[in-house]
């Protein structure tokens, strides 16, 4: 049976601590009372294979072979990392790519030591990591809100000729902004190699998986406008869902038959057109759109874009991927930035 790494983790004042999966602090009383709506800032970014400093066996071949990883050159990119995450000042970051739970340690206290640790409000007081113990890299959270009720969800196919890869989980966490409840899924999908139609298959099941759990978590709750943020790196582009203008249609199956779980993709407009020239992900000399933010329920966007900033992107916006062995850039994704409004029913 496969092991589930999973942690929930606090920083204040440099010093963090662990608990168990349902932790609550006193950010949650102060955002006990409900308001007609809550406005809160999200950021979801692959952040391309970002390792700690130390060799354990799980890395890339790239990275275990190379003289040129070492903490030195981490402690690098932690410190860019760190720059990305105050110069944006998003309320909740979601990274996909991390290695372990040290690194989201590593990412708190670096942010305390730059001084950020004085005004608690403010701070990034709550974080979230979970990955198998097999892989290579996991999902982290970094928050203001508190982080509830973490479940991860995973498969175990057996139906088919070629044996089922290795799959990365989908990461389930809830919490409350300034007294609406929202929950989280954050996914990074089997990736690419391999051949895309050869692999399609695990993703199909990976999109069945997370949308039989929302449509088992809205029964759970007895609500159908539950506010949900679907976000990550799904490796397969925005239009190459089943698509009804603005909305991806999740497929799953459910009695024999095939069902639906309707979410808003932020890269398309009302009437279906692509909300921004450039995507996420640059391949093959063209924009692919395979990270994504989707919304279901009682929650809107105020306002989304692929961040194409310098440094983070070149001065054409095309993302500045990292070269292990010169040490320099960042990602090979445009992180995604959206202000959103959590409402109640009228």
């Amino acid at each position: 049976m496969k092991r589930t790494r999973l942690i929930f983790a606090a920083a204040l004042l440099g010093l963090l601590c662990s608990c168990s999966q349902n932790c609550s602090g006193s950010a949650e009383a102060k955002n006990a009372g409900s308001s007609r709506e809550a406005q809160f800032t999200f950021v979801n970014w692959n952040v391309q294979t970002f390792f700690d400093g130390k060799k354990d066996g799980v890395e890339y071949d790239d990275f275990k072979k190379t003289g040129n990883w070492n903490t030195e050159n981490y402690k690098v990119r932690l410190q860019r990392l760190c720059q990305f995450i105050t110069q944006v000042n998003a309320d909740i970051y979601v990274f996909e790519e991390i290695e372990n739970e040290a690194v989201i340690h590593d990412i708190s206290n670096q942010l305390c030591a730059d001084g950020h640790n004085w005004n608690q409000k403010k701070f990034w007081n709550y974080s979230v990591f979970a990955k198998d113990e097999t892989a290579a890299i996991g999902i982290g959270v970094l928050s203001r809100y508190p982080l509830l009720n973490l479940k991860t969800h995973t498969m175990d196919i057996r139906l088919h000729k070629q044996s089922q890869p290795s799959t990365r989980y989908i990461l389930e966490i809830s919490t409350s902004i300034q007294g609406q409840p929202l929950t989280i899924f954050a996914n990074h999908w089997k990736s690419k190699s391999g051949g895309q139609e050869k692999s399609e298959i695990w993703r199909d099941w990976q999109e069945s998986i997370l949308a039989k759990r929302i449509s088992s978590l809205r029964a759970e709750q007895g609500e159908s406008e539950l506010p949900i943020l679907i976000c990550g790196d799904f490796n397969r582009d925005a239009s190459d869902f089943i698509c009804d203008n603005q909305n991806i249609l999740f497929r799953f199956a459910d009695f024999g038959g095939t069902d639906f779980i309707s979410a808003a993709s932020l890269w398309f407009t009302e009437d279906g057109r692509f909300s921004t020239k450039n995507g996420s992900y640059f391949y093959d000399d063209s924009w692919e759109r395979i990270d994504n933010i989707l919304l279901c329920g009682r929650i809107k966007a105020a306002e989304f874009l692929p961040l194409a900033q310098v440094p983070w992107a070149n001065a054409a916006g095309y993302p500045v991927s990292y070269k292990m062995y010169s040490g320099e850039g960042w990602s090979d994704h445009l992180p995604l930035y959206a202000s959103l409004i959590l409402f109640n029913q009228k």
